[in-house]
């Protein structure tokens, strides 16, 4: 028998076939389910059923108080100013793995383990996070620390999902055809628009600004409704095609060019989390993903303080103040932070 450890069972697919495959290897499984908000009511007795299946302890933590006020509070801050948010990037180091660390410490137990597909590496005395071939999600856990890096496991590094719901279910798992959870796991039964101006408030109307002939050309429905790069569902119609550049949060505006957004060379960067980076280095070449779909580009990063200064070798699509920029060394996670110009 192995050492104890303690399994994030969300109810999913992937996070019990991760206590399953670490029971397999030997160790001392104990589950725990993280209460974060009321938009998943099946998710517990569906973790309850994968713990009685695997035998195994399940621990529950309400972590409902610290999501609210960390991660919807974020996500409904970045609208207001017209950000774009990721939610699951926010949570992971702040709410999520810090609850569940915390209640291995109080078992006692060292290592934990959820169902990402990726892995912890070290070198030089630093925790990193390596993207997976599959399925990776990397760039969701890029704002780790390295005290909680150190202690996670993740066993689905390069597994293939279709073949872990087949094994699954030759387990006899009872959620192996549960769907994937939604985008956005806190919003249930709503249109996120309407979450956000439930919360607060109506958001009002302003201009449509068409940048290339410096010209009003429209009324939109509210900042909150739009996102950088975005082309369809617009409610106007000019003629060809226009997409939205930029949300101008002073003046109200939804500002759209003729010209599809493929024009940023630089980006600012802030509130960086360092992985295999030495938080020493001043400046560094890498790849950067600017969003979890988009592909990795080579760039040159310099580091004033708190700020990454960002030039790309080719222009980038519908870089998003909100969203994150991960920078990568091949597989290898080095660093990350908020883009916020």
């Amino acid at each position: 028998m192995k050492d104890k450890i303690l399994v994030g069972l969300s109810g999913g697919v992937d996070s019990a076939l991760t206590a399953a495959l670490l029971q397999s290897q030997g160790y001392e499984v104990e589950g725990i389910y993280c209460i974060m908000h009321d938009a998943d009511p099946a998710g517990l007795n569906d973790a309850q059923a994968v713990a009685e299946q695997l035998k195994i302890k399940l621990h529950v933590t309400d972590l409902r108080r610290s999501f609210e006020s960390v991660v919807v509070s974020d996500f409904l801050d970045c609208y207001a100013n017209a950000r774009t948010p990721n939610p699951c990037i926010v949570c992971n180091p702040a709410v999520k793995f810090r609850g569940i660390l915390a209640k291995a410490d109080e078992l006692g137990i060292e290592k934990i383990a959820t169902g990402h597909y990726a892995t912890v590496a070290s070198e030089a005395g630093r925790y990193f996070v390596r993207a997976a071939m599959q399925k990776d999600q990397s760039y969701m856990l890029y704002r780790l620390e390295q005290a909680q890096l150190k202690r996670i496991v993740f066993p689905l590094y390069n597994t293939e999902k279709g073949e872990n719901r087949r094994l699954a279910q030759e387990l006899g798992i009872p959620v192996s055809d549960k769907p994937d959870s939604q985008e956005i796991c806190f919003i249930r039964d709503e249109a996120y628009t309407d979450f956000i101006e439930r919360r607060l408030g109506k958001f009002p109307e302003g201009d449509f600004f068409l940048e290339d002939e410096d010209r009003i050309v429209g009324t939109h429905k509210g900042l909150v409704h739009y996102t950088v790069g975005q082309r369809k569902n617009l409610g106007i119609a000019l003629g060809t095609p226009v997409y939205v550049t930029r949300l101008d949060s002073e003046k109200n505006r939804v500002v759209l060019s003729r010209t599809d957004v493929v024009n940023c060379t630089e980006l600012t960067v802030e509130k960086p989390v360092y992985q295999k980076l030495d938080p020493s280095v001043r400046e560094f070449s890498a790849e950067a993903k600017i969003r979890f779909s988009s592909k990795t580009a080579p760039c040159r990063v310099s580091v004033d303080g708190n700020l990454l200064h960002v030039r790309f070798e080719t222009p980038q699509r519908a870089a998003t103040p909100g969203q994150s920029a991960v920078f990568y060394d091949g597989t290898d996670l080095l660093c990350g932070g908020f883009i916020k110009a």
